[in-house]
C-alpha cells in the first residue's frame, strides 16, 4: 500500500521540479534596456539594431507632440544617448530655423556632411555646433550635417516666430 502512495508523491515531485527548471528564457524584467548600437552606418557592424522604432523621438512644443526620425549617424546617435532633453529654440534667420547649442557639442567623427534643407530637417552646422530644425527651405551646404526629420506635418508646431522651449525624447515605448 506505500508503495502505491509513493509512485504518484514522487511522479508529483519530479513533475513540479520539471516546472520549476530554466527552461533558457530570461525573466520579464520592467527596467529598460541600455540603447543598443544602431547598425548601417559607416563605423557599424552587423550586431546593431534595424528597427528604425530606435531612431524616433518625440519633440513636445506647448500641448503639442510632433514625431521625428533620426539619422543612422554617430551625431544622431549622439543626440539620442542624451534624451530626455528640454531645450530652448531659438528663432534664427527670420523663422528659416530654430537652434539651439548641445553641450558638449554632438560628434561628427565620420558622418558625412553636406545638406539642401528642406521644411522638417534637423540638422548640424558643423562650425558652430548647434542643432539646426528648419522650417524653411534653404541653400545647400558643405557645413550642414543631417541628424533627422521632423514626420509629416509636425514642422508647423515649430514654424512660429520668437523662441519656444520643447522637450526632446524617445517615445514611450522606448524609454
Amino acid at each position: 500500500m506505500k508503495k502505491l502512495l509513493l509512485i504518484p508523491l514522487l511522479l508529483f515531485a519530479s513533475l513540479a521540479t520539471a516546472a520549476c527548471g530554466d527552461d533558457g528564457k530570461k525573466p520579464f524584467l520592467l527596467k529598460q534596456p541600455e540603447m543598443p548600437e544602431l547598425s548601417g552606418g559607416k563605423d557599424d557592424d552587423a550586431s546593431g539594431m534595424s528597427d528604425e522604432t530606435a531612431l524616433k523621438v518625440n519633440i513636445t512644443v506647448g500641448s503639442r507632440t510632433v514625431a521625428a526620425t533620426m539619422e543612422n549617424n554617430a551625431a544622431a546617435r549622439d543626440l539620442l544617448s542624451r534624451l530626455p532633453l528640454e531645450v530652448t529654440l531659438n528663432d534664427f534667420n527670420n523663422t528659416t530655423e530654430k537652434i539651439f547649442y548641445p553641450n558638449p557639442a554632438l560628434a561628427l567623427d565620420g558622418v558625412p556632411r553636406g545638406c539642401a534643407p528642406v521644411p522638417g530637417d534637423i540638422t548640424i552646422y558643423a562650425p558652430w555646433g548647434n542643432v539646426a530644425i528648419f522650417c524653411k527651405e534653404w541653400s545647400y551646404s558643405d557645413d550642414l550635417v543631417k541628424i533627422g526629420h521632423i514626420d509629416g506635418e509636425g514642422i508647423d508646431a515649430l514654424d512660429v516666430g520668437g523662441d519656444i522651449r520643447v522637450r526632446i525624447e524617445k517615445p514611450w515605448y522606448e524609454r
